[in-house]
């Protein structure tokens, strides 16, 4: 009988890999959801009409946490993805698309909050 060449379930550097992107994941809805509340508030003409007072100003201490949040989400990203790169053996492995699209993601957040 041959002996099984793979074991079952992941070698711990996959596992790493999954994990930190699940975590990059996390911290970039982290950022969403400090983006959707620390933002200044949109100026609707129902709200004029009721005078209902609008921020007109980010809530203190947001931008530059939002700022550090979509850094750490993109450099780790990048790492994860340079890792999966260099993991790869096959034409047909993971193609990491998703931890691409992260990254692409967390640069336009950070181009649009720097505007």
């Amino acid at each position: 009988m041959k002996a099984e060449r793979r074991h079952p379930g992941f070698d711990p550097l996959s596992r790493f890999i999954r994990i930190t992107n699940l975590l990059c994941w996390a911290i970039f809805f982290a950022a969403l959801m400090l983006y959707h509340y620390g933002r200044p508030q949109i100026d609707y003409g129902v709200l004029r009409y009721l005078h209902i007072d609008v921020r007109e100003d980010w809530l203190s201490g947001t931008k530059p946490l939002l700022y550090v949040i979509l850094m750490v989400c993109t450099m780790m990203s990048l790492a994860t993805f340079s890792l999966l790169r260099q993991r790869s053996r096959r034409a047909n492995d993971n193609r990491g698309y998703n931890l691409l699209g992260l990254v692409l993601f967390s640069i336009a957040l950070l181009l649009v909050i720097s505007l």
